[in-house]
């Protein structure tokens, strides 16, 4: 269902990936991500955005969407994942614990025109395959 990872075309940044889902010629998901290295210098994935439009909701693209991710992270032995998401979205937080996810933060005043202002951060981590010798 997913289509393969396309960078958007505005953009230069070979650091930034998304994949859509279509059914009958309509795009009726995405999951838009960056790639970031982190304080250690190791890279890590973050989910800007994951979002399906709510008649399709239910009937796993938004599960297909993030597995792709996933996928890819492991693929790339790409040990942490993270995104933000906002504290009274139940839906999302119950969502992304299926998968692994755990809040690791809260960040107090998050966005700035919506109540509630905070947000959770939610981090997955993998453990990297062992190298080949």
């Amino acid at each position: 269902m997913p289509s393969p990872p396309a960078t958007s075309p505005s953009s230069k940044r070979r650091n930034l990936f998304a994949v859509a889902a279509y059914y009958s010629d309509i795009c009726v998901g995405s999951i838009a991500c960056r790639l970031e290295k982190n304080e250690g210098g190791s890279i890590r994935v973050y989910i800007m955005t994951l979002g399906v439009l709510a008649p399709y909701r239910g009937l796993g693209i938004g599960s297909k969407l993030l597995n792709h991710v996933l996928d890819l992270s492991a693929k790339q032995n790409i040990s942490e994942i993270y995104l933000h998401v906002q504290t009274n979205n139940d839906d999302a937080i119950t969502f992304y614990k299926k998968f692994g996810f755990e809040i690791t933060d809260t960040i107090q005043n998050y966005y700035a025109n919506i109540t509630p202002p905070d947000c959770f951060v939610l981090s997955k981590f993998t453990t990297q395959a062992p190298q080949k010798k």
